[in-house]
């Protein structure tokens, strides 16, 4: 639906609903959310402080395994790279090697 007063009539419809529907819902019960690796502890996200870094733990064994999982070298492209160097260089190369084997001029010019 496109911005208009129709779409805003809705809009605030909707709005007077939740509002009358759940009148505690707003600003009573904030939600907070935070994404954090299972190697990483105190688990329990606070939404008083924010400086709970320095007491964070580190399980190394977990950890090392998924940077592990996640970091795989990606090979392939070294060998892409490789082949186009390759195909880049032939023409190059079989000219060098036809000039090579031309039989040479006489010193005084054509022959």
């Amino acid at each position: 639906m496109d911005s208009g007063p129709q779409r805003q009539a809705i809009i605030d419809q909707m709005i007077k609903i939740a509002t009358e529907d759940a009148p505690w819902v707003w600003g009573f019960h904030p939600k907070t959310y935070a994404l954090q690796h299972s190697w990483v502890r105190p688990g329990k996200p606070n939404t008083i402080t924010r400086n709970t870094l320095k007491y964070a733990r580190v399980n190394p064994e977990p950890r090392e395994e998924k940077r592990n999982e996640w970091n795989r070298p990606v090979v392939w492209p070294l060998g892409l790279i490789l082949v186009a160097l390759l195909l880049a260089s032939a023409p190059a190369y079989l000219s060098y090697r036809r000039r090579e084997r031309m039989a040479a001029r006489p010193e005084g010019g054509r022959a």
